[in-house]
């Protein structure tokens, strides 16, 4: 790791970058009065980004270590990533953010606004809490109406399903009870007219919810004031993507995959040393250990970045 460098200019930048050409590059989200002193001490703190990164890896899916697990886990990650773009934009007011594909198997949202990058960590762990939906208490926040609202739909709908796991004569007693004016106490987290078998049948509800709704924030790079994070439009060094920065129209479609190569499509000789099988721009490849294949370069250069086969015959 070369760490603690400045630079006066983007020319500057730009030779040391191709004179010292690095695996992976990262800049600081902080910014400094003294950016190139070595002791942090010594650098002088003034501010920093508003850093959110959701990584599949992070996400719960069935056979995670596969490549359609993986591909599961990307689509649930961009899903989210949405999800938290639009409460930042609708919850907190925030205008100037961006988006970036990590590169590898996530995203990143870059938070720019003046309000939020005095923050100090304890107030940025607040805010990763009300999205990842911890300690949201008994207090009505908008976030816990949020999900009482989505308790109350998913009540009614395995109600109406017979799949209340009730007994018969209390899902009838309910089913009666539950009148639009009800459900609107529900909807507002007022659990009153329920009895206890009921209030748990809705609490059951309420946590099916909450962990849909939960969004998979990697809370220490939020709170971190001081991080270090993947430069935009620089190659990842285990995939060969791009750290690719999008607009909320465009990651709608964005397929990494197919959105984030870097390299063109000339045929290079690799030899597989694992088992290797996926969907790769206009390739599908499914490849044995100890294989020989010709494979365009970008599938040349995403197999060997990820350990999966060396360079020619």
């Amino acid at each position: 790791m070369y760490r603690h460098i400045s630079f006066s200019s983007e020319d500057e930048f730009r030779a040391y970058v191709l004179s010292n050409i690095p695996l992976h590059a990262y800049y600081s989200s902080a910014y400094y009065e003294k950016p190139g002193e070595e002791r942090m001490d010594d650098k002088g703190w003034i501010k920093a980004d508003l850093i959110f990164d959701i990584d599949a890896d992070h996400i719960p899916v069935k056979n995670a270590e596969t490549f359609e697990g993986m591909l599961r886990a990307l689509e649930i990650a961009k899903k989210e990533i949405i999800r938290l773009y639009e409460l930042l934009e609708r919850d907190f007011g925030v205008e100037d953010m961006e988006i970036v594909f990590s590169g590898s198997r996530g995203y990143h949202i870059h938070v720019y606004d003046e309000d939020y990058l005095q923050l100090g960590s304890a107030e940025r762990r607040e805010i990763v809490n009300y999205f990842t939906l911890n300690r949201l208490g008994e207090s009505l926040s908008t976030q816990r109406k949020r999900v009482c609202r989505c308790a109350s739909k998913l009540m009614l709908l395995r109600l109406k399903k017979g799949k209340s796991g009730l007994k018969q004569s209390v899902e009838e007693k309910l089913r009666a009870k539950l009148s639009s004016a009800t459900l609107s106490m529900l909807a507002e987290c007022d659990t009153k007219p329920l009895t206890k078998s009921e209030r748990k049948f809705f609490d059951e509800c309420f946590f099916v919810c909450l962990e849909k709704m939960r969004i998979h924030v990697d809370e220490p790079v939020t709170s971190d004031t001081h991080r270090l994070i993947r430069l935009p439009n620089s190659l990842h060094g285990k995939t060969g993507f791009v750290v690719k920065p999008l607009s909320l129209e465009e990651l709608e479609s964005f397929d990494p995959f197919r959105d984030a190569l870097a390299f063109g499509s000339e045929s290079v000789k690799v030899r597989c040393i694992k088992h290797a099988r996926l969907r790769i721009g206009d390739v599908e490849l499914n490849l044995k250990a100890g294989e020989k294949a010709v494979v365009p370069e970008y599938a040349a250069v995403y197999l060997i970045c990820r350990g999966m086969a060396l360079y020619g015959h």
